[in-house]
């Protein structure tokens, strides 16, 4: 059980209003367009060939959400979203290459687009929508509010319509009036979904008994909808009937897939009130894969690699036990077992580890891309010359790009032709590793030729990034 039993139960008001919310646009987005899909080789290679574009980078990681390898889509996804963009440029697209939704237009032309089509169609709901949509995302609510009430007038049985009335109203900080409106729209239709909603979440904190009785009454009564059964899981929760609460909570997972609340929580019940690692690592994942932001008192982000890494620990010594080399280990589909191993590999080195580091720097996980670079950097000698050569040549421009860190480590000054060219190539990888490689290794002359390429460099964020290390000091 958490230490604050309020923390699995929530106040079911909250609940209510978002998870109807959550459910009703999940069904409303509209599906991703339909294009020819590419191959992991040719996604690998945009990905680095369009390293600074976010639309590489959710390419990759739908390719591995779809083919059932949703940790690797995760690690993807965060790499992205904590080392490559902002947060802002990051979500749009998540939202768009990700999910596939279509971006959202409240431009003064988009207004006036609609406002024109209105005036031909007065009554059409998808035009009042849409323009009292664009208000609020202004937060412009008295326009806002103009347009719901028409919208409520002509569709008076929709309850979307009133629910965003009451968003608007309680954006205005008028929660009476939020609770009016919802309150005589469920007494109006009291054999709806959304009036058992209103009604529970008017009870939930004042009665939780006669909340309870309406959540069972609603959930047979509307055995497709995923809210009543997650809200009543809560309930069991909170009474300690954790046989129950699972059921439910499974049964809601089952019914709202597209829900990132209810997979989050469910997920939450399965770290902290009976905790099972891999049950819980599945549904944070599924949470975080629809929303990154999904949050159950804490972020899932901050969960998943947590129990990844335990999974992963407990994994390696099994197999470590069965007597399966390290070499084999690596080849584990779970990147945090790759990465595991290679911590191991790390300690017991030896040459003849060489070529499966040269392998798993091709590796779809950048972490387990930069461990086996780190090892190579630190552990080979000359021996390894003629294969970096090689590898510089790659056909895979992720390695080649990673080969750059060894050779400027390794031949200092006589890398630096090479790394000239490299900062000619079209891949931005490749001319970020170059920059990179520079910086790190290549002491004064290697920060020039960094530096200088700023004045040809055709992409802003690299040019901004070489601008930005010019004012911090060069490393040790």
């Amino acid at each position: 059980m958490p230490s604050d039993p309020r923390a699995a139960f929530r106040p079911l008001a909250l609940l209510c209003w978002s998870l109807a919310a959550a459910l009703q646009c999940a069904a409303q987005a509209p599906p991703p367009a339909a294009a020819q899909p590419k191959s992991l080789e040719q996604l690998r290679e945009e990905y680095a060939v369009r390293f600074f574009e976010p639309e590489a980078h959710m390419a990759l990681a739908r390719y591995f959400r779809d083919a059932g390898r949703p940790l690797m889509a995760f690690n993807l996804l965060e790499a992205a979203r904590r080392g490559r963009f902002e947060k802002e440029v990051f979500d749009k697209a998540f939202k768009t290459y990700f999910l596939g939704e279509k971006p959202f237009d409240n431009s003064a032309e988009a207004e006036k687009r609609l406002l024109a089509q209105l005036a031909q169609a007065p009554d059409s709901p998808e035009l009042l929508f849409g323009l009292a949509d664009i208000y609020i995302s202004r937060e412009e609510y008295a326009q806002a509010r103009t347009y719901l009430d028409k919208l409520i007038a002509r569709e008076p049985d929709d309850f979307q319509n009133v629910r965003a009335l009451a968003q608007v109203y309680e954006r205005e900080g008028k929660e009476a009036e939020a609770a009016r409106v919802v309150r005589e729209w469920a007494s109006a239709h009291p054999g709806t979904a959304d009036s058992y909603r209103a009604r529970i979440a008017d009870l939930s904190e004042k009665e939780p008994d006669k909340a309870k009785a309406l959540l069972t009454e609603a959930a047979a009564k509307f055995p497709s909808d995923g809210s009543f059964p997650f809200y009543l899981a809560g309930i069991y929760l909170h009474e300690g009937n954790l046989k129950e609460a699972e059921r439910l909570y499974l049964k809601a997972a089952e019914l709202a897939p597209d829900s990132s609340e209810v997979q989050a929580w469910v997920g939450r019940f399965f770290f902290k009130a009976k905790p099972d690692d891999r049950r819980a690592l599945e549904y944070y994942l599924r949470a975080y894969l629809l929303d990154p932001d999904a949050y159950e008192t804490e972020y899932v982000e901050s969960r998943i690699p947590q129990l990844a890494g335990r999974l992963a620990d407990a994994h390696l010594r099994e197999l470590l036990k069965g007597g399966a080399p390290l070499t084999s280990v690596v080849e584990d589909p779970d990147p945090y077992v790759v990465l595991a191993a290679l911590e191991e590999m790390e300690k017991a080195w030896g040459p003849a580890y060489t070529q499966t580091l040269v392998k798993l720097m091709a590796h779809d996980d950048g972490g387990v891309r930069w461990k086996a670079t780190e090892i190579l950097q630190a552990k080979a000698d000359a021996s390894f010359d003629p294969t970096l050569k090689e590898l510089l040549r790659d056909k895979d421009l992720r390695r080649r790009g990673l080969a750059a860190y060894i050779a400027v480590h390794r031949w200092k000054a006589a890398s630096f032709e090479q790394m000239r060219q490299m900062l000619r190539e079209e891949a931005q990888l490749l001319r970020f590793d170059a920059v990179s490689a520079l910086f790190i290794d290549g002491g004064p002359e290697g920060r020039r030729i960094a530096f200088e390429h700023a004045a040809r460099e055709p992409h802003p964020w690299l040019k901004k990034l070489i601008e930005k290390a010019k004012e911090q000091p060069p490393p040790e």
